[in-house]
C-alpha cells in the first residue's frame, strides 16, 4: 500500500467516524428536545392549561423524527467515506 493509499484510507476512516459521531449527536439532540417538549406539555396539562399527553406516543413520534433527520444529515459523510474506500480499492487493483 502506497503513502497516498494510506492517506486515503485514513481519510475514509475519519469520515466514517465523523458520520457516526454526527448521527449520534443529532439523534440525541432530537430525543432530548422531544423529552423536554413532553415535560412542558405534561406540566401544562397538570396545571389545567392544555390537553392530556402521554409519554409513549410523544416519544414514539419524536424518536422516529430524530432517526430520519440524523440519518439524512449523516449519510453524505458515509457517501464520502465509501467513495474514498472505492478509490483505494480501484487503485490497488491496477
Amino acid at each position: 500500500m502506497t503513502g497516498d493509499q494510506r492517506r486515503i484510507v485514513l481519510a475514509a476512516a475519519l469520515w466514517a467516524i465523523f458520520a457516526l459521531i454526527l448521527w449520534n449527536v443529532l439523534f440525541d439532540y432530537g430525543v432530548r428536545t422531544t423529552a423536554s417538549r413532553y415535560l412542558v406539555e405534561r406540566s401544562a396539562y397538570l396545571h389545567g392549561h392544555g390537553p392530556r399527553v402521554e409519554l409513549a406516543s410523544s416519544m414514539r413520534s419524536g424518536i422516529a423524527s430524530s432517526l430520519r433527520i440524523a440519518t439524512a444529515l449523516a449519510s453524505p459523510c458515509l457517501i464520502v467515506a465509501g467513495t474514498l474506500a472505492a478509490m483505494v480499492r480501484r487503485k490497488s487493483n491496477t
